[in-house]
């Protein structure tokens, strides 16, 4: 929706940034809870795998789990969110470029070019950490399937 030709590219920024902004309330927190989660019982599991075959069975998969969403939070930190970053600083300074009337000028046209690359190059690296997200769920999910 974002990258659609005919949206004037400093609305499309503006989007952008607001959408980037507004996503920083809720997924830290949810990943956070979902790898607490997957750290507590993969650890409960571990400490009780001596007592209980089913316990036994669960605790590497759980461990995975734990695993892959602390890839997905270093894939986020360490990848996601400078470009994120980026992409809000190329906002600002389209806004301030069309608040001097300046829209067709070359340092508009150059942000225009980064802001779309990024734009393209994040959606690309967010299938990254969508495929780690759903290891993390799968192997959470072979846990719980686990006799």
């Amino acid at each position: 929706m974002l990258m659609i030709p005919d949206v004037p590219v400093h609305h499309a920024g503006k989007q952008t940034a607001y959408l980037l902004h507004n996503s920083e309330y809720y997924f830290p927190p949810l990943n956070a809870v979902c790898t607490l989660s997957n750290i507590i019982l993969a650890g409960t599991a571990f400490v009780y795998r001596g007592n209980s075959r089913i316990a036994d069975f669960k605790w590497p998969r759980l461990a995975v789990a734990a695993g892959f969403n602390l890839a997905t939070t270093a894939y986020a930190l360490g990848i996601m969110v400078p470009m994120n970053r980026k992409m809000a600083a190329i906002s600002d300074d389209m806004q301030k470029v069309v608040s001097r009337g300046d829209e067709k000028s070359s340092e508009m046209k150059i942000k225009e070019l980064e802001l779309r690359r990024l734009q393209s190059r994040w959606r690309k690296l967010n299938y990254g950490r969508a495929v780690i997200m759903i290891g993390a769920a799968l192997a959470g999910m072979s846990a719980l399937l686990v006799n």
